[in-house]
């Protein structure tokens, strides 16, 4: 098995109160370093690139006004999809840090799973009390992730006061979880625009920490699993 590594480091156990927090503060923020380095680099590039040709063209190397025009285009499509990761990497910072209070209320599991085409299952239980919004993006994120090796299906049971809710799907293609960090999983709120799985994946499992519950992903098998389990009411 192979698992997209947890918010909390395994060897911790053994450690004093304060150690395994401060190993936790460290191998979160390395990781939040390396992801925005990530998300960022690509659309920068794209950005300097047509900026210099704009900027370097003369009568040696002649742009049409179309070429200009497309020219801008790409800078302007790549500055807003920065303006998407910016607001990504501060709603992640929000989350770590608790800067921002969760609109909390109660909410039916069945609801909060309902995504057109993902069949579910869901077991009698009490309601989640949470922030909506923040929710239905931790069940999109499981279920995008999970359809990116095979048709995502959703279970969901109610045990020890706790909801557990397992996407996976039933068949499915091979991924490791580097690959599955490096994928394209669309974005809940803008449907024109992507994150990478290290974001989304990064961002899911600080949602489930800041309702008190966890989110863990495996690629275990053929496809992929997405763990969640969260406080009941």
């Amino acid at each position: 098995m192979a698992d997209v590594p947890s918010r909390r480091s395994p060897d911790t156990a053994d450690r004093s109160p304060d150690e395994p927090r401060a190993a936790d503060l460290s191998q979160l923020r390395t990781e939040f370093i390396r992801v925005a380095s990530h998300e960022l680099r690509t659309p920068l590039t794209s950005i300097v690139t047509f900026a210099t040709m704009l900027e370097s063209a003369d009568e040696s190397v002649p742009l049409t006004p179309a070429d200009r025009q497309a020219a801008i285009g790409v800078i302007r499509r790549n500055a807003e999809h920065m303006q998407v990761i910016v607001a990504d990497l501060l709603l992640l910072s929000h989350l770590e840090t608790d800067e921002v209070p969760l609109d909390l209320a109660p909410l039916r599991v069945s609801e909060l799973l309902d995504f057109p085409g993902v069949p579910r299952t869901v077991a009698p239980g009490p309601d989640l009390m949470g922030d909506r919004p923040l929710l239905r993006e931790l069940f999109h994120t499981a279920v995008q992730v999970v359809a990116l090796t095979g048709p995502a299906e959703v279970t969901a049971e109610h045990a020890a006061g706790r909801w557990h809710v397992v996407v996976t799907a039933a068949t499915g293609t091979s991924l490791t979880a580097e690959r599955l960090l490096s994928m394209r999983i669309p974005h809940p709120e803008r449907p024109e625009e992507h994150r990478t799985g290290a974001l989304a994946l990064m961002l899911g499992r600080e949602i489930a920490a800041r309702h008190g519950g966890s989110m863990v992903t495996s690629v275990d098998r053929p496809g992929v699993t997405v763990r969640i389990a969260l406080p009941a009411r």
